[in-house]
């Protein structure tokens, strides 16, 4: 029989050394979320914090992205510092009214001035229908209210755009899901192109007193209306030497 005595008090040296490993990776995970906290709120109180405002701008731009035209897919186009939705959604000057309204909302980076602008002019009339194959969509058609900018992140240090493709597999089984196929990921989006897949944007914004090493943000945003997908072949010929 085995003797109770043995089964009575304390831990095999092996348990210790597990209950050490494990409290300490527990101590310098709240240490360095401790840390964390009080760099940030020290930021914060000294007037400028680096993570909120490149967050605040994916955010404002998750959100105005996610409630693009469904109709305007072929008057979508940027370029890797710049890009034009017809969003929507409600506006930032409420002096020209409020509630979700059709507008065009235009983001560029502004490299004299270190920041990300947004421009949105309502839309006061229907848009223009995709023309016929090898005529150019009469932007003059287009009849835009006043326009109001408004830098939406300062101190922006690197900012840049690219725009993801996500090619149709061709022969595959139905009966089975099909394999996810790399995108083609461009620098620029042309008017006709049509809608991406998602769109991937990389900010950076520095703390102007140099207090803190510059912060970057690397997001995507996945087209949320319906889109369809091409194959290969027809993405090389829409997108051409961009691809």
């Amino acid at each position: 029989m085995r003797d109770p005595a043995k089964n009575q008090g304390g831990f095999t040296l092996a348990e210790l050394l597990v209950a050490t490993m494990l409290l300490a990776i527990v101590m310098t995970s709240v240490y360095t979320l401790f840390n964390s906290s009080i760099g940030s709120w020290r930021t914060v109180e000294a007037g400028f914090d680096a993570h909120q405002e490149a967050r605040s701008f994916m955010s404002l731009f998750s959100h105005e992205f996610g409630n693009i035209a469904p109709r305007a897919g072929h008057l979508f186009e940027g370029e890797n510092d710049s890009i034009t939705l017809f969003v929507v959604s409600g506006p930032m000057n409420l002096e020209e009214g409020e509630g979700r309204r059709l507008m065009r909302v235009k983001y560029n980076y502004s490299r004299t001035k270190r920041a990300v602008m947004r421009e949105e002019a309502f839309i006061d009339g229907p848009l223009p229908k995709l023309p016929p194959e090898g005529q150019s969509v009469d932007r003059g058609r287009i009849k835009v209210g006043k326009t109001f900018d408004a830098a939406v992140a300062d101190n922006v240090t690197e900012f840049h755009i690219r725009y993801l493709w996500v090619p149709a597999r061709e022969n595959w089984d139905r009966l089975q899901p099909p394999e996810p196929l790399p995108p083609v990921i461009v620098e620029r989006s042309e008017e006709r192109w049509g809608l991406p897949q998602a769109v991937e944007i990389l900010i950076e914004v520095a703390d102007p007193e140099g207090r803190q090493e510059p912060y970057r943000l690397v997001s995507v945003f996945p087209i949320r209306v319906g889109n369809p997908r091409l194959t290969r072949a027809d993405l090389d010929r829409l997108l051409g030497s961009a691809s």
